[in-house]
């Protein structure tokens, strides 16, 4: 335990903390490793590390996976947690199953189940279109099938709505500049939400994973198509308000401007109301806008160009063809 606590700083800064995970080699985090398995009974085998996402993740066996997060943005670590307790095992799609956690000098690691398949994100470019609608319908499926969960009434994923909406007004100029999306954009945003009828309050708690898009999707072949077989990473998730919410990553990284995957996906949805085709794709373009993390260059280079993009009028078209 002693070389653990040696290496890991209880109270790193946030630029410490990303070194830490993105600058050292896999040798680094071996007295962890070792420690927690030992603690909790894990079987002798190879540790692979996983380089996907800003946390630390190794599979051991190929069965099981362990995540480290730090004390920074220990809340992903915990939603993680708090997730797999709220869904269990009522979905149709498998999410990871935790098996253990604990904290080492306020870092906070995760045992978990491996999910099978692969990583849509590994094979995604390469499917026909009929391929990608397939996968779409299960995904609208399956987020219907995630927003229809009776939850508990003060469950402790669940956010303020009126209190979060508002920081992710607050939060949302200055993040974008600091993303360093155009200037001229930015300075459009205020005017452009205030110009929206944002009504972003559904009304009834669901809910949201936040990041259904391929990288955190896991798909298996049968029959010779991929189908969904797996969903990742719940370290975002919330208990909010809002399907357009959890429909816009999707939308974004999925439909990639294809009109055709865009109507899949709310036709397979089927709980949105989509006869004001306008006022739903300005509400669209306004919770992109807002949603938190985001980092809209890399939003934009996931569409293709088809127009001008001098407006969020404009880049609305293109990203949501409705």
């Amino acid at each position: 335990m002693s070389a653990v606590l040696n290496f890991l700083p209880s109270s790193p800064s946030y630029r410490q903390s990303c070194g830490i995970i993105d600058d050292n080699p896999d040798e680094f985090w071996q007295p962890l490793l070792n420690f927690i398995q030992e603690k909790h009974g894990l079987a002798q085998g190879s540790w692979q590390r996983i380089h996907a996402g800003g946390n630390v993740l190794f599979a051991l066996n190929d069965e099981f996976i362990v995540k480290v997060v730090p004390p920074n943005w220990v809340y992903q670590g915990q939603a993680e947690i708090d997730a797999a307790a709220l869904l269990g095992q009522q979905l149709s799609i498998a999410i990871p199953r935790i098996l253990a956690s604990g904290t080492v000098n306020n870092w906070l690691y995760v045992v978990m189940t491996k999910l099978s398949g692969v990583s849509l994100a590994d094979v995604w470019q390469e499917l026909s279109q009929d391929d990608k609608l397939l996968l779409v319908q299960q995904l609208g499926q399956f987020i219907r099938e995630l927003h229809r969960l009776a939850l508990p009434a003060d469950h402790k994923m669940k956010v303020n709505w009126e209190d979060y909406l508002e920081q992710l007004k607050e939060n949302c100029v200055p993040r974008h500049q600091r993303k360093g999306v155009n200037a001229d954009l930015v300075m459009q945003i205020e005017a452009y939400l205030a110009q929206q009828e944002l009504t972003f309050d559904d009304g009834a708690d669901i809910f949201i994973h936040m990041d259904l898009h391929p990288w955190n999707l896991m798909v298996e072949q049968k029959g010779g198509q991929y189908c969904l077989s797996g969903v990742l990473d719940f370290g975002d998730a919330i208990v909010g308000r809002s399907r357009l919410l959890e429909l816009l990553t999707p939308m974004l990284f999925m439909c990639q401007g294809n009109e055709a995957l865009v109507q899949t996906l709310l036709e397979s949805y089927a709980l949105l109301d989509v006869t004001d085709k306008e006022k739903l794709r300005q509400q669209l373009m306004a919770i992109a806008l807002l949603r938190p993390a985001c980092d809209f260059n890399f939003v934009l280079s996931q569409v293709p160009v088809s127009g001008e993009r001098k407006n969020w009028q404009q880049i609305s078209r293109q990203l949501f063809p409705l």
